[in-house]
């Protein structure tokens, strides 16, 4: 209940900044959230990059407590009606909500990526008090970017402990901010707009990630991954700016610092940015032409002005981002990696060359037709009906081109009843964001030819896709709220809008069960990953601090050792133990004979295994991404060219200094490959064993329960 308490502190300091905000700088209440949760993880981004996240941490407190301070000496300037909109009322209770329900159920990471970089780099962050790109740790990744960790450090730095739950709120909050925001044109005389627009929105994270019945907890607001923050980022600043009628300052800074927030949520925010930068500039410059200003500077030069601010928004961090990574670690600047390694201008120049026909290559072609079929026969989202294989399903599929035409028809509709002076808003912004899924689409493409390497290709595709309908599906349903507040036939736009969100409702309940979301997933979800922290708190009581432990698992995919190192973090110390302690072994000959009996050397030279003549068994030779990152070249050639024979197991434990090993999960392999090295012959069941060395020879010594390893 303690955290409960620390996270309604900090919700309670960001609505005291929002109210600040507000009435400070005259921004809609329900934006209000939006700017201060942007603004925040700015400040803290440039003040972790500088090494100075404590203090930044401690003076955002004292900001926010002034701020809020400030507001209640100042409330008779506080218009009620303004303050109290149906967009904020929404994050107010949204937020309180999510806070006291996560906070009781505590649900904890499950996905792979949380464990190897979306859920321990918070966990880095609260024990260091740095980035987690120049902390000391076994992170796998380290360069991604850093905008949401930084987000839930708002929560996390408020608390004794790291809390997984929190990571989950702070996420959600930010949703919820946005979702605000996208209805901060609705006034309290839009209550009716407002109850048929918010469902669509909060709804539409499950609408475009769900296509089929949910037989499995759905993770949408409980998960930390970027794609669906990352696509509602896209879509706010456009949902922001074409829903006031001043497009002021505060407007057009708060989309600045949501433009800002997508670049830093992912790599791939910087396209989205791009995007939604250029369409918001040309309504600056080409649309608005009297509306935006500066001061007393004449119309063209604030507009010029406003425009370059919208690209640095987008360009700034990216680049600023990727210099202070490259000056950490020593990555390339400007290279993408990949199969190909290009730089970034050089995957566009060849990839916009080979779409013009100029030395197109086979794989081009593959993959680019692949894309145009998964648009349309690929289902994503829950715009479906009936049986995909016939009938009306097979057309209604939950498709890319059904949901571009769905977004479209809000538009249309947004169109058609929008007063004259707003139609060629709504007209060019239809335009401009079809254009601009276009180019995403095709970028997206791009990267699947030279970045990923061939067995990957068209990998992960709805996740790398439905960013972009989601933040534009945002967009077009707060230009339609917007409209709705003065449109001719109201009736008939209102029902448009009324049949939108039955159908979201309707379709979104009928695929993930309410027992199978966030309102009420069952605790047996998280059965499994409570007993192995049970387990784990048990090894580390056997162990020290300065213990470095080899992990084992075999058989293992590589996630038990990064659910391991999370767990552990930062009381042991885990070893990277080979690429996640899987140490593969065969103990018959004629497993290194294939069916064409190709013989022995090519075959354990195709599966990356040597016959060891010693022991008369096959031994796994690592490969280069499983070395430490302090290894020599020599000792890295080493354990390449080497089978994990018992001998070179015993040399790398030497060189590496570790003290301890525990065994997950062991098999009848490495019983006969590695049990003579122990002192029991694995048959203690024992987890824990202590490594004793007398530079000669190396046993390993069961650590029973009370012991602690020397």
């Amino acid at each position: 209940m303690i955290g409960v308490l620390e996270a309604f502190l900090v919700f309670a300091l960001i609505v005291a900044l929002s109210v600040a905000v507000s009435v400070r700088f005259q921004l809609a209440s329900g934006a209000a959230p939006l700017a201060v949760l942007c603004g925040s993880v700015l400040w803290y981004t440039l003040a972790a990059c500088a090494g100075l996240l404590f203090p930044a941490a401690v003076v955002w407190i004292a900001a926010a407590a002034a701020a809020g301070g400030w507001a209640f000496w100042r409330r008779d300037q506080v218009k009620k009606a303004q303050l109290f909109s149906p967009s904020f009322v929404f994050f107010l209770l949204a937020g309180a909500a999510i806070i006291l329900l996560l906070g009781i159920r505590q649900p904890l990471f499950m996905e792979w990526d949380e464990f190897s970089f979306w859920g321990i780099a918070p966990k880095v962050v609260k024990e260091t008090n740095m980035l987690y790109v120049e902390a000391d740790t076994e992170m796998r990744v380290i360069t991604y970017a850093p905008g949401l960790v930084l987000l839930s450090h708002l929560f996390e730095f408020v608390g004794a402990g790291f809390a997984p739950w929190k990571v989950y709120a702070a996420y959600d909050i930010l949703m919820f901010a946005i979702f605000a925001a996208a209805l901060s044109s609705c006034e309290k005389k839009h209550w009716h707009i407002a109850v048929m627009g918010g469902p669509i929105m909060v709804l539409l994270p499950y609408l475009m990630t769900v296509y089929i019945r949910n037989v499995y907890v759905e993770t949408v607001y409980i998960s930390s991954y970027a794609d669906i923050p990352m696509g509602l980022l896209f879509g706010v600043p456009l949902a922001l700016y074409f829903t006031q009628r001043e497009k002021g300052a505060p407007v057009l800074l708060t989309a600045c610092s949501a433009i800002a927030m997508t670049c830093l949520s992912k790599e791939m925010g910087l396209a989205l940015a791009l995007i939604a930068a250029a369409i918001i500039a040309f309504d600056v410059l080409f649309v608005n032409r009297s509306e935006i200003r500066i001061g007393k500077l004449p119309a063209l030069p604030s507009r010029l002005i406003w425009c370059a601010a919208l690209g640095a928004s987008a360009v700034v961090p990216y680049t600023g981002w990727a210099q202070y990574r490259s000056s950490v670690t020593g990555a390339s600047v400007t290279e993408l990696g990949g199969s190909q390694n290009m730089q970034m201008f050089e995957m566009l120049f060849t990839g916009i060359k080979e779409l013009l026909g100029i030395g197109r290559t086979e794989r081009f072609s593959r993959v680019m037709s692949q894309m145009w079929q998964a648009f349309y026969s690929t289902s994503l989202s829950e715009f479906s009906v009936g049986n995909p294989s016939g009938g009306i399903g097979k057309y209604f599929n939950g498709s890319g081109l059904i949901i571009v035409l769905v977004i479209l028809a809000v538009l249309a509709l947004a169109f058609w009843y929008a007063d004259k002076a707003y139609r060629p808003a709504v007209a060019w912004f239809t335009l401009w964001s079809s254009l601009g899924f276009a180019a995403f689409y095709i970028f997206t493409g791009f990267t699947y030819i030279y970045i990923f390497h061939e067995w990957q290709e068209m990998t992960d595709y709805n996740r790398y896709i439905y960013p972009y309908y989601l933040g534009w599906m945002l967009a077009a349903v707060a230009v339609l709220c917007f409209v709705l507040r003065g449109a001719r036939g109201k009736v008939v736009a209102s029902g448009g809008l009324a049949v939108l969100m039955l159908f979201c409702v309707w379709r979104t309940s009928a695929l993930v069960p309410a027992n199978l979301s966030v309102v009420d997933y069952p605790e047996s979800y998280f059965a499994g990953r409570r007993e192995k922290i049970k387990e784990i708190e048990e090894v580390k009581a056997l162990l020290t601090p300065e213990d470095k432990v080899f992990y084992v698992a075999m058989g293992d995919d590589g996630k038990g050792w990064f659910t391991t190192y999370y767990e552990a973090y930062p009381d042991l110390i885990l070893d990277y133990s080979f690429g996640g302690g899987t140490l593969t072994a065969a103990v018959e000959e004629s497993l290194f004979v294939d069916e064409n009996e190709l013989g022995i050397e090519k075959y354990y030279a195709a599966q990356n295994l040597a016959w060891d003549e010693k022991t008369q068994m096959g031994f796994a030779v690592p490969g280069i991404l499983a070395m430490p990152d302090d290894f020599t070249e020599e000792q890295k050639e080493y354990y390449t060219t080497h089978g994990l024979t018992p001998d070179v197991l015993c040399k790398y434990l030497r060189d590496t200094q570790c003290t301890a090993l525990y065994l997950d999960t062991i098999d009848p392999a490495f019983e006969a490959a590695y049990g003579s090295l122990f002192t029991d012959g694995l048959k203690s069941g024992a987890m824990v064993y202590r490594i004793e060395d007398n530079g000669k020879e190396m046993r390993f010594v069961p650590v029973e329960k009370g012991e602690k390893s020397a």
